[in-house]
């Protein structure tokens, strides 16, 4: 026999509560199978529970493009931080630059192949590396001055990826905020839609099992079928009044 199954999901919660409301909209007053306190809590909960639902999807559709545009500005950064420090030995090798100076920008003197550059903090911890070394070398020889890439170019990729992780950072604060508004209501929630499915089985109890079924599921009531059950009809039956 088929058995009720609750709302396992948000998505889900929000499909019983509007299925319920579309129902209690379009059905005769005598033939309502909710009571009035319960008519008040649907009326009165839905658009709330609607309405944070919905900045919860805005504050998530903000955070995955932050996240988005703080990848692509990280990767700038990356590539450029490991440019330099490459064209950086390739001068070294062909001895326009001293090995002496690797050291100035964080580098090993003996090393000549680029760090590790995996994690995000590594990309921004080279980058200020290169940053206050090539000042500094500058500072004692402009002529010494990078190029392709130039230390400019990766200054304003760094700055712009701490404005991006700024971006995504508060970007995840609200949608966390908004989650545990949405979080707040499901207890609410849950016990709303037990309520509900809880008076429309009531309401039908002197029907047939199977007609029972077919009218609470016009009022969002879910029944999950047991693994070989044959489908039962979906058709409801005349309803009986309370």
């Amino acid at each position: 026999m088929p058995f009720r199954r609750m709302p396992a999901t948000d998505n889900q919660r929000t499909a019983a509560l509007s299925a319920a409301k579309h129902k209690l909209d379009n059905t005769a007053v005598q033939l309502r199978p909710l009571s009035a306190a319960t008519i008040t809590a649907l009326n009165q909960f839905l658009p709330i529970w609607n309405n944070e639902n919905t900045q919860r999807a805005g504050s998530l559709s903000v955070q995955t493009q932050a996240t988005v545009v703080h990848l692509e500005k990280l990767e700038t950064l990356r590539v450029l931080v490991s440019h330099f420090i490459q064209v950086f030995n390739l001068a070294v090798a062909r001895g326009k630059y001293s090995v002496t100076q690797r050291p100035i920008l964080g580098l090993d003197m003996n090393a000549e192949s680029v760090p590790n550059l995996g994690r995000e903090a590594d990309v921004f911890l080279w980058a200020q590396k290169l940053i206050a070394g090539e000042t500094i070398r500058i500072a004692e020889d402009e002529n010494s001055a990078m190029q392709n890439p130039e230390i400019a170019e990766l200054s304003a990729a760094f700055t712009a990826a701490q404005a991006s992780l700024a971006a995504q950072s508060l970007a995840k604060d609200n949608l966390d905020a908004e989650q545990e508004d949405v979080d707040d209501l499901r207890p609410q929630a849950d016990a709303l839609i037990r309520d509900i499915w809880d008076e429309v089985e009531f309401f039908h109890r002197r029907e047939s099992a199977a007609g029972l079924r077919a009218n609470a599921r016009e009022w969002g009531i879910f029944y999950a079928q047991r693994p070989g059950e044959p489908e039962e009809p979906t058709e409801p039956e005349a309803p009986v009044e309370g």
